[in-house]
């Protein structure tokens, strides 16, 4: 029988066969020792959440995380999720618009491939 592909949730992808339901999704679950810790406290999930948290974070937060010494959201992009070239992009990027540029770049690329 052929394979019917049906849309879920955002991100994931439901594949039919005769016999079972698979779901492919691009983002993965951590647990809550791999969140990212903000310097206000509050925590970050996944890249999707820190997208949209750079639109409303404020400069001591944001730069506190990035500055000419470190990037500590390309670091948790690398060790956490294994995204190579994603946390590269983010490393040399200095402003939060074009982080969040790079990052729902990111995930669009990554839908248009479940998508396909």
């Amino acid at each position: 029988m052929p394979r019917k592909k049906a849309e879920t949730s955002a991100g994931v992808k439901e594949h039919k066969t005769k016999n079972s339901t698979k779901k492919k999704s691009i983002f993965i679950e951590l647990t809550p020792d791999k969140y990212f810790v903000l310097c206000n406290g509050n925590t970050i999930k996944d890249y999707r959440e820190l997208a949209a948290l750079l639109e409303t974070i404020g400069d001591d937060v944001f730069f506190y995380h990035v500055n000419s010494e470190r990037n500590d959201f390309a670091n948790w992009i690398r060790d956490v999720f294994g995204e190579e070239e994603l946390a590269e992009k983010i490393r040399h990027s200095r402003s939060r618009h074009e982080m969040m540029a790079l990052l729902y770049k990111h995930l669009f690329h990554k839908l248009e491939g479940i998508c396909a």
